[in-house]
């Protein structure tokens, strides 16, 4: 079995007694094994805060909106549901609408790589970079990690800026960066350059291109499998 395959399976709790038995003994013996398991640990923790921070602050703005909303604004709230309920069965009825997919599958891939910096007083590039990023300072970040890569050649460095210029909406430069990746099975951010790659060619309304990523993200165990599928079956 496949190691990547081993750790998906690790993760939705379907691991065998014999596979558990497997992966115990790669985690103490295999360095590389242990950081990509310890790797894609923070990831989901992060992306859990990132969740947890959007739904609290939406949680706030329907809270400010209650306070304040007067007997008229009860009724416009009535009509507003009532377009949408309308809306929403003649978005239901027509073909897959790329813009409105990629927003509901697009989020910002948190900062795995150096979660405590916080300060940019710092003076190394790696913490302005991801001071800048943490920020939502896209352009200024991908700035900073393209000069990262071209002088340290840091594989995670070309990886946040096609991030960068993402959030930037700057999705066909960001595939051009994402093409300089070499997504071996071995590289942490394999499944996640794929991930991001399809994304951008949905934004960019190329659903041919998309598809055909997605199905192979489809077709293996990895991080990104269960969502392309889903995101396979919206596009069909």
């Amino acid at each position: 079995m496949e190691k990547e395959e081993l750790i998906s399976l690790y993760f939705e709790g379907k691991l065998t007694e014999a596979e558990k038995k497997t992966f115990q003994h790669l985690l103490e013996t295999d360095i590389e094994f242990a950081e990509d398991v310890r790797y894609q640990e923070n990831v989901k923790k992060a992306i859990k805060l990132n969740k947890r921070k959007q739904l609290k602050a939406t949680l706030q703005s329907f809270e400010t909106e209650k306070k304040t909303t007067t007997h008229f604004a009860k009724w416009a709230a009535a009509a507003s549901v009532a377009m949408i309920l309308v809306s929403s069965y003649w978005y239901l009825t027509q073909l897959p609408d790329s813009n409105a997919l990629y927003s509901s599958y697009y989020q910002t891939y948190p900062n795995v790589i150096a979660p405590t910096i916080r300060s940019e007083t710092k003076n190394d590039l790696q913490s302005q970079a991801f001071y800048a990023y943490d920020n939502g300072n896209y352009k200024k970040s991908a700035v900073i990690f393209s000069e990262i890569y071209a002088t340290e050649k840091e594989e995670y460095a070309i990886f946040y800026a096609a991030l960068s210029l993402m959030e930037s909406n700057k999705h066909k430069e960001a595939i051009k960066l994402f093409d300089s990746i070499n997504t071996h099975k071995e590289s942490r951010f394999s499944y996640y350059v794929q991930w991001y790659k399809a994304l951008c060619y949905l934004k960019l309304n190329n659903t041919t291109a998309a598809t055909k990523i997605l199905k192979q993200l489809s077709s293996e165990k990895n991080p990104q499998q269960e969502t392309a599928q889903r995101l396979l079956k919206e596009l069909d």
